[in-house]
């Protein structure tokens, strides 16, 4: 599987440098997708035009709450975050904070303050209908200790893909953050896969169900699933920027 990625992903080095007008075309179409999808697996419920359509020309869209257009802008401020600094930031604690804290900017009525773990205990009822509990509010700064740590003695010995999914699947496991936890994993993920020169993977909002479904099996031990997942959606994006 990796094999193939590695193939795709040598076809587009071997296309670089691509010109500047198509490099930002393809650049535009990531930060919309991404925004898009990321944000409606969440519930948004801009269409993929209408977050088009308020991104590229700022105009708000008609019977959407500020709530979402603030979620469609904060979440493309952080793509920008993450793509003018992936180089020389390293990843962190604080940069995790930092992308949670933009996309809550403007953000009001929410019991929480942007960029700070959880103060309380949170859980989700899966869809085999059992209760998940996360990691306890109480010991989240030791888990993202050691969640870095795990990064660090990984970083060079895993492939890309394998260690985006699973660390994707580890700070989602631990859902630091009251709220914004699956997109913060997300642009996490990407940051990772970006460092390694590869695009980002964009988990697309019609595969949502597959998605969940891949992280509770992580949750139970078996990650192979949201590990596929994450190299079919790396495929896509590989093959979008040969199309071009």
């Amino acid at each position: 599987m990796f094999e193939k990625m590695d193939k795709l992903r040598e076809q587009v080095d071997h296309r670089r440098p691509l010109k500047p007008d198509l490099m930002k075309t393809i650049a535009q179409k990531f930060r919309e997708e991404w925004t898009y999808h990321s944000n409606a697996i969440e519930g948004n419920t801009f269409t993929y035009q209408e977050t088009s359509f308020f991104l590229r020309e700022g105009l708000t869209v008609k019977g959407k709450s500020l709530r979402e257009h603030l979620e469609i802008v904060n979440h493309a401020e952080a793509i920008d975050f993450v793509q003018e600094g992936v180089n020389e930031r390293e990843l962190t604690e604080r940069l995790i904070k930092d992308l949670h804290a933009i996309l809550f900017q403007g953000v009001r009525n929410i019991d929480f303050s942007p960029g700070e773990y959880k103060k309380h205990d949170n859980h989700v009822l899966t869809l085999s209908g059992n209760i998940h509990h996360y990691t306890s509010a109480i010991q989240v700064p030791l888990e993202m200790d050691n969640l870095i740590k795990w990064y660090d003695s990984e970083k060079t010995q895993m492939h890309p893909i394998q260690l985006a999914a699973l660390f994707h699947h580890k700070l989602a496991a631990i859902h630091p953050f009251t709220d914004g936890n699956g997109r913060v994993s997300r642009l996490v993920m990407n940051v990772i896969l970006m460092k390694n020169g590869y695009p980002p993977a964009i988990i697309r909002n019609e595969n949502r169900q597959d998605y969940y479904s891949a992280l509770e099996k992580a949750y139970h031990g078996s990650p192979q699933s949201i590990i596929d997942l994450i190299a079919t959606e790396m495929r896509h994006s590989l093959e979008l920027m040969l199309s071009v």
